[in-house]
């Protein structure tokens, strides 16, 4: 299927912001990596390049909603927690470590991209919230499923970062260590 120049100018956005953040994402770049004509850009963000990183900051979000909620049927929360790292492992692999999440990289644009903090803010809670439901549904009261999510939110965003900087998978691998074995302890505390 081939994409319109919105959906281009956004997919591109949100590659280049993954390698380069906010202010390393140049329109001129841009324009280049996604193929679309300059007065494109205006005809669907008015606001420019501002309005494309708040679009792209959104559909960024939704594409990792969807890669959390598609781990449904993937057993317990300790194996869809092990499906979802096993996504930023590959994807890190993948980019050789040159690409991170750029919703983290939003959250850090303020002073480029005003709206982008609050943005990002949403998009995080709204992964908390359907991890937090995902632990609800499997039992977790619905303090501890909420404050499992943020700790499962912060921990792996957290580890993508560090992996980042190290070339290499090995903070993730023990924050999902450490995420497993917290989960499981929670799982045996309420079957006491």
């Amino acid at each position: 299927m081939t994409m319109r120049p919105r959906e281009r100018l956004i997919m591109g956005a949100i590659d280049l912001i993954r390698r380069h953040g906010v202010a390393g994402t140049g329109m001129t770049e841009l324009l280049a990596h996604s193929n679309t004509a300059r007065r494109s850009v205006y005809q669907n963000f008015p606001r420019g390049k501002q309005q494309l990183i708040e679009e792209a900051t959104r559909t960024a979000g939704e594409v990792m909603a969807a890669a959390i909620t598609a781990t449904e049927g993937s057993g317990t929360s300790a194996a869809r927690l092990a499906a979802f790292v096993q996504m930023w492992k590959d994807t890190l692999v993948a980019a050789d470590f040159t690409a991170g999440c750029p919703v983290v990289a939003a959250a850090l644009s303020g002073s480029e991209v005003p709206a982008a903090p609050a943005i990002a803010a949403e998009v995080f809670a709204r992964w908390e919230t359907l991890i937090a439901e995902q632990l609800t549904a499997e039992g977790f009261d619905a303090p501890m499923a909420a404050s499992l999510a943020t700790t499962a939110v912060a921990a792996i965003e957290g580890a993508v970062v560090m992996c980042i900087a190290a070339r290499s998978i090995t903070p993730l691998e023990r924050v999902a260590d450490q995420l497993d074995q917290l989960l499981r302890y929670r799982q045996s505390e309420r079957g006491a």
